[in-house]
């Protein structure tokens, strides 16, 4: 029973993630078909798994959870998509309720941005979406004070209301909810304008500009984020050596040292969970706990 326990103890967040898929494809299943249930059982495996093997090889984290963002991301752009049809970005949410219908858009905004915040905070965004994926690829992580502007609540919330008014215009002009055709144009289009705007405004404002901005699922889930189970914490925050590796790899420019300094878990609602700044520490001073974990003293 003791060695039962340490192996649980050891891969919880792993067997905790797992459980979590598991039940969300169950509950999906029965509203819908069984493919939620192998999607959410896949995505939760391939999720757990990785955890699992970066435990034995950490100086692989980024490789791997970068594998397996593209894996998931590249799935379910490209497969579910391009190919089948099913259009994830926001606006679709918006062109299925005026037509009356329920699509992956939705399934994706109730899991991926209010039921796993508060379980694995904004953890989608560096694990599972193609958007991140290419800005993480192609966003120099720059701290230049007079680029970095942090997210403002009021642009953000203004982005994600100018969606809607447009999304319900569309709606009653195209209808694209009830077109496939148009429905995968929308998906190429949508996918194109975000990749160009936030490719672009990241040489103004700095690394992953449209997701620490604009991104509306980022706005949604970022409230319930500072609630999340896991967090990044700093378990031996007197370790800290100050040599801020850890702002300078955080692609969404968060201040990591000050709540090191503090020894506070990290609570900004922007954190995505990529832990690069465990990866850049050279002092093992930071880990992903729960919140039963607490900092030692």
């Amino acid at each position: 029973m003791k060695i039962f326990l340490q192996v649980v103890n050891k891969f919880k967040i792993s067997l905790i993630s797992f459980g979590i898929f598991l039940i969300i494809g169950l509950i999906v299943w029965g509203f819908r078909n069984i493919m939620y249930l192998y999607l959410f059982v896949g995505i939760g495996f391939l999720d757990s798994a990785t955890r699992i093997l970066i435990q034995y090889f950490p100086k692989a984290r980024q490789f791997v959870r970068l594998s397996l963002q593209f894996t998931i991301g590249f799935f379910l752009l490209v497969w579910l998509g391009l190919i089948i049809g099913v259009n994830f970005q926001f606006p679709e949410i918006f062109f299925d309720t005026y037509a009356g219908i329920i699509t992956g858009a939705l399934i994706q905004l109730i899991v991926a941005r209010l039921i796993l915040p508060f379980f694995l905070g904004n953890g989608f965004c560096s694990r599972a979406c193609w958007t991140g994926f290419f800005f993480e690829m192609t966003n120099p992580i720059v701290r230049d004070k007079r680029k970095i502007i942090h997210r403002s609540n009021y642009i953000a919330w203004s982005y994600l209301i100018g969606l809607v008014c447009l999304s319900f215009f569309v709606a009653f002009i195209w209808d694209p909810a009830t077109n496939i055709e148009m429905r995968k144009w929308w998906i190429i289009g949508e996918n194109l304008f975000i990749a160009s705007i936030g490719f672009i405004l990241t040489f103004f404002i700095g690394s992953r500009a449209y997701c620490r901005m604009l991104c509306p699922f980022m706005t949604i889930s970022g409230l319930i984020s500072p609630y999340s189970l896991f967090k990044i914490t700093p378990i031996n925050f007197s370790k800290c050596t100050n040599c801020r590796l850890c702002n300078k790899n955080c692609p969404m420019l968060i201040k990591v040292e000050t709540y090191v300094n503090n020894n506070k878990r990290i609570n900004d609602p922007t954190c995505i969970l990529c832990e690069r700044c465990i990866s850049a520490c050279t002092e093992g001073v930071l880990k992903l706990t729960t919140k039963n974990e607490l900092a030692i003293k």
